[in-house]
């Protein structure tokens, strides 16, 4: 099984899967992004976003299936997918390749999401990369109220309000619903 625990940039996917690791038994952490900086290593001239490379997403289901196979443990991948045909084509490379995926959407509200940008040093000590993670993350926001609004508040397994929730207890709720 594979948890895509899809959300803003910056609303704290990356800190409800850590803790979600430490309460689903036989888990561990698959962190997509790592195939998509292996793509920028291997293809610098194909600039941008590496979700609009179909390589990652294929490698992406590909990857996940091989770790999860090997381990033989349920996988926890936090991971923005903010275009619908892109999430289409991960969780239905995943379900092909034999993983069962629960698509679990994290929610929380304009303000909060605005202040969890402001409040996170992405790189600490490094001010301008920061900077440039937070303006990142800002401009891709109205895409995630946009799609968390429409189709993949409408494809989510489950929803989860995180405005209120610290991770641990996303993570808490999370837990209870895998474990239905």
């Amino acid at each position: 099984m594979i948890v895509l625990l899809n959300g803003p940039f910056g609303g704290g996917k990356t800190s409800t899967a850590e803790e979600l690791v430490g309460l689903v038994p036989g888990s561990r952490l698959f962190d997509p992004e790592t195939v998509g900086f292996m793509l920028r290593e291997l293809l610098p001239d194909h600039p941008g976003d590496f979700q609009d490379l179909p390589p990652w997403r294929t490698l992406f289901a590909a990857t996940a299936a091989e770790v999860a196979a090997f381990t033989g443990q349920v996988l926890v991948a936090p991971m923005s997918i903010l275009d619908e045909d892109y999430a289409e084509e991960v969780t239905d490379g995943l379900r092909d390749r034999g993983l069962k995926v629960c698509h679990v959407l994290l929610r929380t509200d304009r303000a909060t999401l605005e202040s969890r940008i402001a409040g996170h040093e992405l790189f600490p000590g490094d001010r301008e990369r920061s900077a440039d993670a937070a303006a990142f993350r800002r401009s891709r926001a109205e895409a995630f109220f946009t799609a968390a609004g429409g189709w993949l508040g409408d494809t989510a397994d489950v929803t989860v309000d995180t405005t209120d929730t610290p991770p641990a207890g996303v993570a808490a709720e999370v837990a209870a619903y895998l474990a239905r």
